[in-house]
């Protein structure tokens, strides 16, 4: 694993030009910025030594192996196609040429697809870095384990920008997130926690000001909520999915192919395997108490988790495009209910955190 990362302001000065276009484009994934060949991340080991083999450009790892050191077993459940790693309590499935793995019940995206070679069953060396590995085994890394004592809670959209929007029955995004960070705020107060709200009334903040209020005053985790929506398809869409940065030299979820932007180190990145916790828990505790379809925890270069400085997370609790589940969104009861839940995720974080020291 890689020892403590470089300070953020270093990851500024790396790609100042294109970190400030990437800036001025919100929200949305940056692979409309950067169209330009793909750039591979830089090697420091000779295909197949340690366990490593370049497959396609990228670095793997025996998945095998990697089992091993996290004290887990690897069991094929389909010779060639299927492999969990696995103890009685935790549980790894990963499957041949997907990037989806599925961890302990939930789907986790990983950078890349697992691979078969040569009979053993690979994972990119960045995914068992630092997604799997601190999952599985909190504090792997051996970076200082960060402090949970301020937490910022982002309110998505505000004022001017209404978010996602029910026209049907006459809701939007930007008033739910900010009831449900006002209701998460006192639970998370309850529990100790000094809070920091980005918005705390139906204001507009530029995107880039969000993790910046974080960063002023000391918050330790960031977390963005918001409320999701779809074009079409818009009654069989449902769900919750969790964000987190995407790691330097991958593509994000939404990413069919690889771009010169990958390449990139965002402030975000300095805490890529801390944000793999958060974003696991928290996915695992929204699926838990919401019972909501799973949409994974995913990854994305979203503005706001770009330029975090502390481990951060985004959360969609929910479709409003869904009229069943905009109906249950728009209940007093249930936004509580969202709120607890989040809470609940930032719980299991402390947990896996105090297991990490």
């Amino acid at each position: 694993m890689r020892g403590p990362v470089r300070p953020a302001l270093r990851f500024l000065r790396a790609g100042l030009a294109v970190a400030g276009l990437f800036f001025l484009c919100g929200v949305q994934d940056v692979r409309a910025v950067a169209r330009a060949t793909p750039v591979r991340p830089p090697s420091h080991s000779t295909a197949g030594s340690r366990g490593i083999v370049r497959l396609g450009g990228i670095e793997y790892v025996d998945a095998a192996s990697f089992a091993k050191t996290l004290g887990l077993k690897a069991t094929w459940l389909r010779a060639g196609k299927r492999l969990a790693i696995h103890n009685d309590n935790f549980r790894i499935e990963l499957e041949a040429n997907s990037r989806e793995a599925v961890v302990s019940g939930v789907r986790v995206f990983m950078g890349e697809g697992a691979r078969v070679y040569k009979r053993t069953m690979r994972i990119s060396k960045i995914d068992a870095e630092r997604l799997l590995g601190p999952i599985a085994r909190p504090g792997i890394s051996g970076a200082r384990v960060p402090d949970l004592k301020i937490i910022a809670l982002d309110a998505g959209h505000g004022g001017r920008d209404p978010g996602k929007e029910n026209h049907k029955l006459k809701v939007n995004e930007k008033t739910f997130t900010l009831d449900v960070v006002r209701r998460l705020e006192r639970l998370l107060t309850q529990q100790g926690y000094k809070v920091v709200l980005t918005r705390k009334s139906d204001t507009y903040v530029e995107l880039g000001d969000r993790p910046a209020i974080a960063t002023k005053t000391g918050a330790d985790l960031f977390i963005s909520i918001h409320f999701n929506a779809v074009a079409s398809n818009v009654e069989r869409v449902s769900g919750t999915e969790t964000y987190t940065m995407t790691p330097q030299y991958q593509r994000s979820a939404s990413s069919e192919g690889r771009h010169s932007s990958d390449a990139i180190a965002n402030p975000g990145n300095a805490n890529d395997n801390w944000n793999s916790l958060i974003g696991y828990h928290m996915q695992r505790s929204l699926l838990g108490d919401l019972k909501t379809s799973d949409r994974g925890m995913k990854h994305g270069r979203l503005a706001v988790l770009r330029l975090a400085t502390c481990p951060a997370v985004l959360v969609e609790a929910g479709f409003l495009s869904n009229t069943a589940e905009a109906r249950k969104i728009a209940t007093s009861a249930y936004r509580q209910k969202i709120a607890a839940s989040i809470a609940d995720g930032v719980k299991a974080y402390r947990n896996a955190l105090a297991t990490a020291r």
